[in-house]
């Protein structure tokens, strides 16, 4: 996937909105609703364990700690995710850093980082 250096002005204004719409799909959606925000390489590499192990929490807040634009291009939005083990009911926080790509084909950000990791290594 080549990336452009900086991606436009007007590019940089859509994200907000993009990112609304992923804010909300991680809070309120199910994977069905989080699938097209993810790049084609991200997607390809979710498997059936991805799936069922995102079966097993839902996500109870989403808070967007910062943003910064990368030399590449891309901006990396560090998020704070609450989630609910649907099974213990029990809730907890993970940090994650996502990335995201301007893609100029699409006319649209991707999440080029594919979903965030909410089982990080202890």
């Amino acid at each position: 996937m080549l990336l452009a250096a900086e991606p436009p002005r007007k590019a940089m204004r859509s994200f907000d909105q993009v990112h609304v719409a992923w804010s909300n799909a991680m809070r309120w959606g199910e994977m069905e609703e989080r699938e097209p925000f993810l790049g084609t390489a991200s997607l390809a590499g979710l498997d059936d364990f991805q799936r069922r192990r995102w079966e097993q929490v839902r996500i109870s807040g989403y808070r967007e700690r910062s943003r910064n634009l990368q030399a590449d291009g891309r901006l990396r939005i560090r998020a704070e995710v609450s989630l609910i083990n649907v099974h213990t009911q029990a809730e907890r926080s993970v940090v994650v850093d996502e990335y995201w790509a301007w893609m100029p084909e699409l006319r649209s950000w991707k999440l080029d980082s594919g979903l965030p990791d909410l089982w990080p290594e202890r």
